[in-house]
């Protein structure tokens, strides 16, 4: 299923009208894009530089960015899979966490090394990738949240960083 599929699915299961298939030049969109690496696991990530920029987690756990209208935020991370956790025990961890913030998961799919969950937290559409790396040894996540009035300008972005998601 492609991702403008999910994202529809994710709009109709919450009573949202889905907007138009957008063009493919509209998918391509003209952002900058840059890859981002996570020192400690080597993960990478491909994100459009002139929509988001660095901003402080507060924790130093994971990397965090914020777009300029600050409405749409996305982090990433990529660790030691050290508990030595299957794909189905991190799938079940992160709907727990998810249900904590009152998430209305709309879609999942899990396969043998990854799983993606996606749907609406309040106003705004989720859509999280999570896989396993070096036969299990690394888990590696992102997340990015924004507003479901800009669905449209977030298509093309989302499949681009989900394809380019890549944990070491």
């Amino acid at each position: 299923m492609g991702l403008f599929a999910i994202l529809r699915q994710v709009a109709l299961a919450a009573g949202v009208a889905a907007a138009a298939v957008p063009s493919s030049a509209a998918a391509r969109q003209d952002h900058r894009y840059a890859a981002y690496r996570e020192p400690e696991s080597g993960t990478v990530l491909t994100y459009p530089a002139s929509v988001f920029t660095r901003a402080d987690d507060g924790t130093g756990r994971f990397a965090k960015f914020v777009s300029a209208d600050r409405r749409s935020t996305f982090y990433v991370v990529g660790r030691e899979n050290d508990p030595g956790q299957g794909i189905a025990e991190l799938s079940a961890a992160a709907e727990a966490a998810l249900a904590e913030e009152k998430a209305l998961i709309t879609y999942r799919r899990r396969k043998e090394d990854w799983f993606v969950l996606s749907g609406f937290i309040g106003d705004n559409i989720f859509y999280r990738k999570t896989v396993l790396a070096r036969r299990g040894r690394t888990v590696g996540t992102f997340q990015i949240n924004f507003p479901s009035d800009q669905k449209p300008f977030y298509y093309g972005i989302v499949e681009r960083m989900s394809w380019s998601f890549e944990p070491r």
